[in-house]
Formats: C-alpha cells, sequence, structure tokens
C-alpha cells in the first residue's frame, strides 16, 4: 500500500489527489492534515511554490512513514499584460527526498476579482467569490471554475492535473535519473 500525506484537510484535494495516485498506484491511502502559518491567498509564482513546498516539508515533520508528502497551493500568478490567472501547484516529495513539482491549467481571474485581492480587500478569493455568486466555502467544493465552466471543469479536476504532472519524474526516473 501506499501511503500519500498531504498538507490539507481539504475535501477537493484529497479527492483529486486519491484519483491521480490511483492512475499509477493500485492500492492508495490518502491522508490529509492541517498546516498552519500560510497565507490564504499567495500571490505570485515564488509564493506559491514556497508554500506548496512548505506544505509537504511540514507534513514530513509530522509523519515520517509515508511513501509521498505532499503540498498542492492554489494561488495567483500575473501574467504580463494578460493579468492574473489561477493555478494549483502540488510540491512532491517522495521517501528519498526526491522533489518534484506539477502544475494545473491555470485560468484568468477577473480583473476586478484580481483586484481586490492585490490591494487587501479581501484575502482569499473563495471569500470574493462566495460574496458576489452567493455560495458558501466554494473553495471546498467545485471551486470558482466550476462556477465559470457551468460545472464542466472543477477544483478536484486542477489538483488532479497538477499533481500527475508532479508525478509524471518520479514514474519515470530512468528517463528524469539520466
Amino acid at each position: 500500500m501506499i501511503r500519500v500525506c498531504i498538507g490539507s484537510k481539504n475535501p477537493v484535494k484529497l479527492k483529486g489527489v486519491e484519483k491521480a495516485f490511483r492512475q499509477f498506484f493500485d492500492v492508495v491511502k490518502v491522508e490529509g492534515y492541517g498546516v498552519e502559518d500560510i497565507p490564504k491567498q499567495p500571490i505570485g509564482l515564488k509564493n506559491i511554490l514556497k508554500f506548496a513546498r512548505y506544505r509537504a516539508e511540514k507534513i514530513k515533520e509530522i509523519d515520517s512513514l509515508c511513501d509521498f508528502y505532499l503540498g498542492i497551493e492554489a494561488g495567483l500568478i500575473d501574467i504580463e499584460e494578460l493579468g492574473y490567472f489561477d493555478v494549483h501547484i502540488t510540491c512532491l516529495i517522495d521517501k528519498n527526498n526526491r522533489l518534484s513539482y506539477g502544475f494545473s491549467p491555470a485560468f484568468a481571474i477577473p480583473k476586478k476579482f484580481a483586484d481586490l485581492l492585490v490591494s487587501g480587500v479581501y484575502e482569499e478569493l473563495e471569500e470574493i467569490v462566495d460574496t458576489y455568486y452567493g455560495t458558501s466555502n466554494i473553495g471546498d467544493k467545485g471551486g470558482f471554475i466550476s462556477l465559470l465552466t457551468k460545472n464542466n471543469v472543477v477544483r478536484e479536476d486542477l489538483v488532479y492535473y497538477s499533481v500527475v504532472m508532479a508525478l509524471i519524474p518520479i514514474i519515470n526516473l530512468d528517463t528524469y535519473l539520466q
């Protein structure tokens, strides 16, 4: 059995991780742990990478018996002349201390939402979305992406793809270690 420990108790992240690992491993147990001291909405690629890794490393300190440690962080990246995009980044550390990152597909955030975050009016995209759409805890459900795509893409999908991308070097060690 493969034990996968992630730095989150978010049910959407847990489902996305389990779905990704089941593509490559027969028996998988996914366990979520809460991680403190992380900003609600990291802005900028460096911050998203930093806090994804922080989550993975924190879990490694808590439980040293996992086969994989994952930190998954959603945040906003500013793409010059295009505006802010939401992306999920997975940091994966395996039991042999190999480190890998994976990115989800990214999608544009409406300028008015990005402005509210960057200016500090709101701390998290979820707060803006819940206020604007009348939802509650959308980040623990389908995510903002589910509203924008009429449920054709949900947050679990973004988590899934970021985890699969992080797994690529691990499941292809011969190629990546040469």
